[in-house]
C-alpha cells in the first residue's frame, strides 16, 4: 500500500472522534426553531391561548415528559399575533415531594452530550446554573433540590432576544 495512502487512512481515522464530538448550536426547541411564526409553531405543537400580560407567550396544551418527568412548556414570541415571531422557549418542573433527584444530572448529562459542556456553572440561592453560550442561542438550566424540585430549561435565540431588550 502506497505511503500517501496509509497516511490519508490514518488522517481519516484520527479526525473522525473530532466529527463525532461536534456540538450543536441553539437553534430552538425540536420542531420549534428560532423566528418561526406562531401559526407555524402551532401546526407542530397544541398551544393554549394566549397567556395574559405584557409579554406574548403561549404555552403548550399537555405536559411533556422527560426522565419521567412532566414539563410544562411556554413559547415567547415577539408579538402577541399568528405572525409573532418565536425567541425563547421555558420548559419548567416543579414536585414538593423529596424524591430521588438523579434524574437532574441525566438531563444535565444530555444537554453536555448535546451541547457540550457550560461556559459557567454557579450556584445563586440554593439554585444551580448551568449555562450554554452558542452562536445562534443560548440556553440555561436551573435546577434546585431543597425544600421542592425545580428544574428549569431556558432556550433563547441570541438575535431575537437581543432585537426584544
Amino acid at each position: 500500500m502506497p505511503a500517501t495512502r496509509v497516511l490519508f487512512l490514518l488522517l481519516l481515522f484520527a479526525a473522525q472522534p473530532a466529527l463525532a464530538l461536534t456540538e450543536s448550536d441553539i437553534t430552538g426547541w425540536g420542531k420549534a426553531q428560532w423566528g418561526m411564526t406562531y401559526s407555524e409553531i402551532n401546526k407542530h405543537f397544541a398551544l393554549n391561548p394566549w397567556e395574559p400580560g405584557e409579554i406574548p407567550t403561549c404555552k403548550l396544551k399537555n405536559r411533556i415528559r422527560i426522565w419521567n418527568q412532566e414539563f410544562g412548556v411556554a413559547f415567547y414570541f415577539d408579538e402577541r399575533s399568528e405572525k409573532g415571531k418565536l425567541y425563547k422557549v421555558v420548559l419548567v418542573h416543579f414536585d414538593d415531594r423529596v424524591t430521588d433527584t438523579s434524574w437532574l444530572n441525566s438531563i444535565k448529562d444530555l444537554l453536555v452530550e448535546k451541547y457540550g459542556n457550560p461556559e459557567s456553572f454557579v450556584v445563586q440561592d440554593k439554585v444551580k446554573i448551568s449555562r450554554w453560550m452558542k452562536s445562534d442561542g443560548q440556553m440555561e438550566l436551573m435546577t434546585r433540590t431543597e425544600k421542592n424540585v425545580m428544574c428549569a430549561i431556558e432556550y433563547i435565540s441570541r438575535r431575537m432576544a437581543d432585537d426584544k431588550l
